[in-house]
């Protein structure tokens, strides 16, 4: 009886003839995203960018400063970590304009994450986490994540945040140590540190009552919310660099590590509900993922500079070529929002000529969790 693996590669394989007609040309071996640049002695404004977008697909670019971090879309907006100024920068969806610039409560923030009222901000030299009132910047609090219930090493348990995201009633914390932390956001206290069998953790997103956290090349971890235990770790032919999670549908993507792919990287589509994991799509190498409702959107790299592609279960991938250096995604307001990889721009992109986005990918409200 064939396995579950065999299985997959058989869907990926018909995929995979699609795929690699639509990603001719890419470099199937992209530079590896970029890490989180380091603290600044002053805070600087980038100088002002003209795009080399197509017209065709960009609505508008909107110039945020130094560092096209990580985007979050919530709270009616998108929030985007200039970090090399320091800044959380809010975007109206609406103007398509920078409506304001808070600073981020630290030397060198990390990861982003946005719930109903406050923005969530990681800094790993303080080992804490700051959350900022969406409508004014203000800090309303500061929340010390205290050591590790292990050694890292010896005599070393500092936490050393570097991801966060927000779901299931609480605040999730990631350090590339192997552990997670959860908050209580109304007490504002670490309440549970759950220690993963692994370390270099890569992502993380809340689906329901499931926070899935990327693990490279040993797959995806998952935390039962309820009761803060670990459940059992999917694997698969994908290295988990990045992780979304749409509804039902968890999305993870990174390099691949099937040799029968002809691409440099996969996206793998994994049901919520039970972990099994549906399809293993072939992509080029995954520099940022968004999920929306029903599908996922992944930058790459190709010959010509930058691709944005669109996975959809059932249908074949859509991609558009010949963009700039895009990274980070999210999607929110009605678009699609990339960061550039170099320099201080954020795209907002018309996806209209994508198959997915004539379903409700775009349309359907934002949901904070």
């Amino acid at each position: 009886m064939p396995s579950q693996r065999d299985k997959l590669r058989v869907g990926a394989a018909v995929l995979g003839a699609v795929a690699v007609l639509a990603v001719v040309g890419r470099i199937t071996s992209p530079e590896a995203p970029a890490s989180q640049p380091g603290p600044t002695p002053t805070t600087t404004r980038a100088p002002p960018q003209r795009s080399i977008v197509p017209e065709r697909w960009v609505t508008a670019q909107i110039d945020v400063g130094h560092g096209g971090g990580p985007l979050k879309f919530g709270a009616g907006s998108l929030w985007v970590g200039a970090w090399r100024n320091r800044e959380v920068v809010r975007i109206d969806p609406r103007s398509n304009r920078v409506a304001a610039r808070f600073p981020a409560g630290g030397q060198n923030p990390a990861g982003l994450a946005v719930d109903a009222g406050t923005i969530w901000v990681v800094h790993p030299d303080t080992d804490e986490v700051v959350r900022l009132d969406a409508r004014t910047g203000r800090v309303v609090a500061r929340i010390k994540l205290g050591s590790l219930p292990f050694q890292f090493a010896p005599g070393d348990r500092r936490f050393q945040p570097s991801l966060v995201a927000v779901g299931a009633g609480a605040g999730w914390v990631v350090t590339s140590r192997g552990a997670v932390a959860r908050i209580d956001p109304a007490s504002n206290r670490v309440v549970a540190v759950i220690k993963l069998a692994r370390q270099d953790l890569r992502g993380i997103a809340v689906a329901g009552r499931i926070v899935w956290v990327a693990q490279g090349r040993h797959g995806v971890a998952r935390i039962d919310a309820a009761s803060n235990r670990l459940l059992r770790t999917i694997r698969l032919d994908v290295q988990a660099d990045r992780v979304a999670a749409d509804g039902g549908t968890i999305w993870v993507g990174g390099p691949t590590m099937d040799p029968s792919f002809e691409t440099a990287g996969a996206v793998a589509r994994i049901e919520a509900a039970t972990g099994r994991v549906r399809e293993i799509v072939p992509s080029g190498q995954p520099t940022g993922l968004a999920a929306g409702v029903g599908a996922v959107w992944i930058t790459e790299r190709d010959a010509a500079g930058g691709a944005l592609e669109c996975i959809q279960p059932g249908a074949s991938p859509s991609g558009m070529t010949g963009l700039p250096a895009l990274g980070e995604l999210a999607i929110g307001g009605g678009a699609v929002w990339a960061a550039g990889r170099r320099g201080s721009l954020v795209y907002r992109l018309d996806p209209d000529r994508f198959p997915c986005s004539a379903a409700s990918v775009l349309t359907r409200p934002a949901v904070t969790p």
